[in-house]
């Protein structure tokens, strides 16, 4: 860890923040508590339908009774809808965005905020307003080089890659080894087709496999 506060402690120990939705609430308290006997101890739910709002203080009451499980509320663009999701309980925010007022809003109210960032300025504007964790997106055309990149200029900031980050030896070695603090994975992990024919067992096993594939690679790092 680069800049060991609680917040990056925590979302290190992590390892890895799945990012979901469903518009069936029962689906996403499935998905929530497969991703949670897989091994997953941080994970974001995102704002990307009208259920959203409805569904979120289901999973903030199923998250509470899950020991030691972080819940984030994610997609969120302004101030407004970073106060609706953190009275709904949601712990940490993270953005697709580098919105300066989303992140002044957050470090007045003392909340944890991850933005998404494409450029090394973005990162560096973040970092500026108190960021300690920024999200590189989308990941897959920055690819695992701009971490370095990123770290050579500015190296107390911390990344976490989305966006085309897979669970599979290959793809999450390139990363680690580049020096992110934790991948996010959302449609890689929780695929449509195992969604509907509702195989939550075969996700359980799924992010089981990525969990361990990171514990590998971290004790096997230098």
């Amino acid at each position: 860890m680069r800049n060991p506060t609680p917040f990056i402690k925590r979302m290190h120990a992590g390892g890895m923040m799945p990012i979901f939705f469903h518009p069936d609430e029962q689906v996403c308290l499935d998905i929530l508590f497969s991703a949670y006997e897989g091994g997953v101890r941080v994970i974001e739910m995102v704002n990307r339908g009208k259920e959203a709002k409805s569904i979120f203080p289901k999973i903030k009451a199923a998250a509470d009774k899950m020991p030691g499980l972080y819940l984030g509320a994610g997609t969120i663009y302004h101030p407004h809808e970073a106060e609706e999701f953190i009275d709904m309980g949601a712990e940490f925010i993270v953005a697709p965005v580098m919105n300066p007022k989303l992140g002044e809003y957050c470090a007045k109210v003392e909340v944890p905020w991850i933005p998404g960032c494409g450029t090394v300025s973005e990162v560096f504007f973040a970092q500026e307003l108190g960021c300690e964790l920024v999200k590189i997106y989308p990941a897959n055309i920055l690819t695992p080089e701009f971490v370095p990149a990123v770290h050579a200029v500015m190296p107390k900031i911390e990344i976490i890659p989305t966006g085309g980050v897979e669970p599979n030896v290959e793809s999450l070695k390139k990363w680690f080894d580049a020096g992110v603090l934790c991948v996010g994975m959302g449609s890689q992990l929780f695929r449509k087709d195992l969604i509907t024919k509702k195989a939550f067992t075969e996700i359980r096993q799924s992010v089981r496999h990525a969990m361990d594939i990171i514990e590998s690679i971290r004790a096997n790092k230098p």
